[in-house]
């Protein structure tokens, strides 16, 4: 084996290696000498045949397996010889290959980064209790009035207003539109908002002053939702049903009984508790938010260059995507590429010292999650996708390395809450005001952007 090495940085090391082909030739021969006992050659008692002849019929069979033992066995021996301690699997590239000549193999190695633990019993970590007076349960309960609507259909023959909601069947011969786009019966659009599945539907029909008992056709664009411009200009045609018009929401008892209330009471402590449960989330996100920010602040230590690539590289085509469709953030729609890239090579920097320095306290102090707990967190995961629990339960069990997205918050919650049980906190207590102005500091996108 030749060994020349190509980059040598801390925490990274690139080489390329050549391996005598009679190393893979010898391997051949012992696989086939494996197989040849079962070997049945026209000619030939079963195995029986020569070991060049069955070599010859059956030496592609095993071709592949061969050169990956091969390249397994060399790149252990260079990680033996130089004593590399891996922070993940080598990336293995097979650079050159041609029969009975040496082949030629590329490796990319990355490197444990040496980390030194902070005392944690030195950090001061602020914990957050939010204190809702009445008044703000008062002003829960009128923005939940206020943000639900009653229609009841009109029996007069008028234009659509705006505050309208509109009952249509529509149909389009365009081809290639999935099913659900090709005709819909007795189809509610809420003209105070913008449907997602036929966009602009509701301008369109204020701006054509539609009246129950037309029909009309309308073009659509679809190039947005179905990621194909030929669906730019889609032709539909409409039949208003119905027009029903907004009327002032009241607490009826078909209404709590439909909700699984028995009393008005019973609907405000649900919407009380309801918002207790969103502000205790939002605490829990900003004293994560907090405590990253001193972890990052109070650790210094060499980052791996090919994880670094990686996570950047996972980022720059989620840009590249965005900007195909449109979907780019506001402020980053403002920078030009090289900025951006400077903008987002800080984040991923700030991504990866993080997250080998959670994976390096977790193992420190042994945290794990046991299978109750995956298994818990999986039947939570299910909960977001009411409907669909077997289908996503059998992706996991023929899938398991996807539990990773399972285990990973679950570990990382762990190593939180370890850290926070050895830290000096300090209790702060906030009116909704207060919260609101901590929240828009903490997640200030201009600042985490920098």
């Amino acid at each position: 084996m030749n060994t020349k090495e190509l980059k040598s940085k801390k925490l990274y090391k690139e080489y390329s290696l050549e391996i005598p082909y009679e190393e893979i030739d010898i391997e051949v021969e012992k696989k086939i000498n494996q197989i040849l006992p079962t070997v049945n050659i026209p000619g030939f008692r079963k195995g029986k045949a020569p070991l060049n002849i069955v070599k010859k019929k059956y030496e592609d069979n095993v071709l592949n397996e061969v050169i990956q033992k091969v390249i397994d066995t060399n790149t252990k021996k260079l990680i033996d010889e130089k004593k590399f301690s891996l922070f993940r699997s080598p990336k293995v590239e097979l650079s050159h290959y041609e029969k009975n000549k040496p082949i030629t193999i590329n490796l990319k190695f990355d490197l444990k980064p040496e980390i030194k633990l902070k005392d944690f019993k030195d950090l001061k970590i602020n914990k957050y209790e939010i204190k809702l007076g009445k008044k703000a349960e008062e002003e829960q309960f009128k923005n939940f009035i206020a943000s639900q609507k009653n229609f009841k259909k009109i029996e007069n023959s008028r234009q659509v207003k705006n505050t309208d909601k509109v009952i249509v069947n529509f149909e389009s011969s365009q081809e290639d539109l999935p099913e659900y786009l090709k005709s819909q019966k007795n189809f509610p659009i809420d003209l105070g908002f913008d449907d997602g599945i036929l966009p602009g539907l509701n301008k369109k029909l204020i701006e054509r002053k539609v009246k129950a008992g037309e029909k009309i056709e309308l073009k659509i664009n679809l190039s947005k939702i179905l990621k194909d411009d030929k669906f730019k200009i889609t032709p539909f045609n409409f039949e208003i049903i119905s027009i029903e018009e907004k009327i002032k929401f009241e607490i009826t008892k078909e209404f709590l009984d439909k909700n699984g209330f028995k009393t008005e009471k019973d609907l405000k402590e649900f919407l009380v508790n309801n918002m207790k449960t969103q502000y205790e989330q939002g605490i829990k996100q900003i004293e994560k938010k907090e405590l990253m920010d001193i972890l990052d602040k109070n650790h210094k230590f060499e980052l791996p260059d090919g994880v670094l690539e990686d996570d950047f590289n996972q980022i720059w085509n989620r840009l590249e995507q965005a900007k195909k469709e449109g979907s780019l953030d506001e402020d980053d729609k403002l920078l030009k590429d090289d900025e951006l890239k400077k903008r987002y090579k800080k984040i991923s920097e700030r991504r990866v010292k993080l997250g080998l320095l959670m994976q390096h306290i977790a193992s420190e102090q042994k945290i794990v999650v046991s299978e109750e707990e995956i298994n818990k967190g999986i039947i939570e995961y299910t909960r977001q996708y009411p409907g669909q629990e077997k289908q996503i339960m059998e992706y996991f069990e023929k899938n398991p390395s996807s539990l990773d997205t399972i285990r990973a918050p679950l570990i990382e919650q762990k190593v939180i809450d370890s850290i926070i049980s050895k830290s000096k906190t300090n209790v702060i207590k906030l009116n909704e005001d207060e919260y609101k102005k901590l929240e828009l500091k903490t997640f200030d996108i201009k600042d985490t952007k920098k």
